[in-house]
């Protein structure tokens, strides 16, 4: 399971590649696939059917109001589908209705959070949240591996593939039977020679191998090959053979030439494969390294009939951003222009490599996407968008007259002034994503980001007053990071969110990766890596032990109540201390800390005199 809204953009890069070269190439979004079998009639039907056989008597809350309104949800889902998908705008007002939707559980958390006169809004949202409880009495009630965002997710990082095989091997469920038929459907309408898959995340392998399995075994002289996100970061030392019953071929990296390679069936470029019985590793190292604005646009086209859904499970404005819309993804560049923070998988190719594109060939992306599909919102998926790129990019946008509107990540760095997110505002940004991670100065610059708190509130004010959403990652739990240090680094998002400079925020527990400084570094952070037996499988997040540390666990359930109150306009002006529920420092950052940092901004759209970013495209 990936995401509903919107192709992965991996298919469609690595297919327009293959195209070029005159291989005939079909795309099919089988995660996808998987939730419309679910939430259809037959799907809820059959739901019910196993959830009877296995509960005679009471079972879990969202169990029970599945079965005690099946009848009700199998009519009501075709209609929430349809008004997702955008096809059925006119149901807007039968969902907004207090009888309109069966309600479980999860309803009760809606009361209040949109206004009343966002009728299409709130319609989304409850449609999303009437889809969430079918997929809820899934998870309590048949398969408890199964999450719209993270399926069977523990499956793919427990270091072990033996979990792996005795799920795949052992006895099937519902959700498995859906997966084999859809992949049997896929092989008998397309007829493929070479299947390739894309596993950007944990919670997509399990499905692959099954996907993998099945059309093995309706044609064994298919080749499976088996890529993405999740196999560049965690499956580098893979040697299991185990994993080769289903796939034939592991590639890493930059995809195009190793698959040209396997179709070509020339000598094959970073692929793993098994020979005798063992896992070998195979490069040519003379072969080509394919520059990023030599990319062929993405093809889209053949993913538009697929039905994706505008699911609104937030009422927060960026989170609704990311969700509701059908983003068409491009990246400006390879890799990260910065590639430095300690704790980001720098030595990895997909970051450490930069290889930016110009700004003709991005808008000429652009241009042909537009043309495939007719949709105009971009998603830009570069780990950290380069400035001056960005600023060339909208310049050509607004040269050439497009309407489009656009969102990607970036680094709160002194080159996104006042004038050039206005810049960026009139070219179509909506909004801006990045990471503050720990937020105090002592940690931003052990951390490597490369700007300090004031910095990074004058980016944050300059998109705000240029009508730019702004989303935070906030970190906690960095080897020597205080409880002091965490109190600060949350009353600084309060004045950011009291001061309308941040839209949303997201906590994440710092997690140490074997592909990063800080592992590298152990010693001079004063931790200690816990011993763990050595895997042949997947191997990312590493143990450790922070001596003499303050234990970061306790403080999660008090940041995290924190931001989604503030994201709601609540708790603005309470002390910091009062969400937790032991005693912790009262803050040190100064109360008018956000003001100070942004007065000599004023309050119009680009009055910075500093000069935009020079044009390097």
């Amino acid at each position: 399971m990936v995401q509903f809204n919107t192709a992965y953009p991996a298919v469609p890069m690595l297919a327009a590649f293959l195209r070029r070269y005159g291989y005939p190439v079909a795309q099919e979004d089988l995660s996808l696939g998987l939730a419309l079998r679910l939430f259809s009639p037959q799907g809820v039907r059959e739901v019910a059917q196993a959830l009877r056989r296995s509960f005679a008597g009471r079972g879990p809350p969202s169990v029970r109001h599945f079965l005690a309104r099946v009848r009700e949800i199998e009519c009501a889902v075709p209609g929430v589908v349809e008004f997702l998908q955008g096809c059925a705008p006119d149901l807007q007002r039968g969902l907004v209705h207090p009888q309109g939707l069966p309600e479980g559980p999860r309803f009760a958390s809606l009361r209040g959070l949109f206004p009343n006169d966002d009728l299409a809004a709130l319609a989304r949202h409850r449609g999303s949240i009437f889809l969430d409880e079918i997929a809820d009495a899934v998870h309590d009630g048949l398969d408890d591996r199964f999450e719209m965002a993270r399926y069977a997710e523990a499956l793919a990082t427990s270091g072990d593939f033996e979990p792996l095989h005795r799920a795949l091997c052992g006895r099937r469920r519902l959700t498995d039977r859906w997966i084999d038929e859809l992949a049997e459907a896929a092989w008998r309408f397309h007829r493929p020679r070479v299947v390739g898959i894309t596993v950007p995340f944990p919670g997509a392998l399990y499905g692959a191998l099954r996907i993998a399995r099945r059309m093995k075994a309706l044609d064994p002289r298919i080749a499976t090959v088996l890529g993405g996100g999740y196999v560049n970061t965690e499956l580098r030392a893979l040697s299991d053979p185990r994993l080769f019953d289903d796939f034939d071929y592991v590639t890493y990296d930059d995809g195009e030439m190793p698959l040209l390679r396997i179709v070509q069936k020339t000598p094959l470029v970073r692929t793993r494969m098994r020979r005798r019985g063992r896992v070998v590793w195979v490069d040519d190292t003379t072969a080509p390294l394919l520059r990023h604005r030599d990319r062929p646009a993405p093809d889209f086209s053949p993913l538009l009939t697929h039905g994706y859904l505008a699911m609104a499970e937030s009422p927060n404005p960026m989170h609704r951003l990311w969700s509701e819309r059908r983003w068409l993804k491009l990246a400006l560049a390879h890799g990260c222009y910065w590639h430095r923070c300690t704790f980001c998988d720098t030595c990895l190719d997909t970051i450490a490599r930069f290889d930016p594109a110009d700004a003709k060939t991005v808008v000429g992306w652009m241009e042909a996407a537009m043309a495939q599909t007719g949709e105009r919102s971009f998603h830009f998926v570069d780990e950290a968008a380069p400035p001056a790129l960005l600023a060339a990019v909208a310049r050509r946008i607004l040269d050439r007259g497009l309407e489009v509107e656009w969102w990607t990540n970036i680094r709160f760095e002194r080159h996104f002034t006042p004038a050039l997110a206005d810049l960026l505002a009139r070219s179509g940004c909506l909004a801006v994503t990045g990471g503050l991670e720990c937020a105090t100065d002592r940690l931003l610059a052990l951390l490597r980001k490369g700007f300090d708190l004031a910095q990074a509130t004058r980016v944050m004010a300059a998109f705000a007053r240029a009508g730019v959403l702004v989303h935070a990652y906030l970190m906690y739990g960095y080897p020597t990071q205080t409880a002091q240090e965490t109190v600060d680094a949350l009353e600084l998002v309060r004045q950011l969110f009291a001061a309308s400079f941040l839209d949303s925020a997201y906590w994440h527990r710092f997690a140490l990766t074997v592909h990063s400084p800080a592992f590298r570094a152990a010693d001079q952070l004063g931790i200690r890596i816990l011993e763990t037996p050595p895997t042949a499988f997947a191997r990312n997040e590493v143990p450790f032990g922070e001596p003499g540390g303050e234990d970061p666990a306790p403080f999660a359930a008090g940041l995290r109540r924190a931001v989604y109150n503030f994201m709601h306009g609540e708790g603005l002006r309470a002390d910091v201390r009062s969400w937790f529920e032991f005693p912790v420092p009262r803050p040190k950052l100064a109360r008018g800390f956000v003001r100070a940092a942004t007065d000599h901004l004023g309050h119009g759209h680009g009055q910075s005199h500093e000069p935009l970013p020079l044009r390097r495209d």
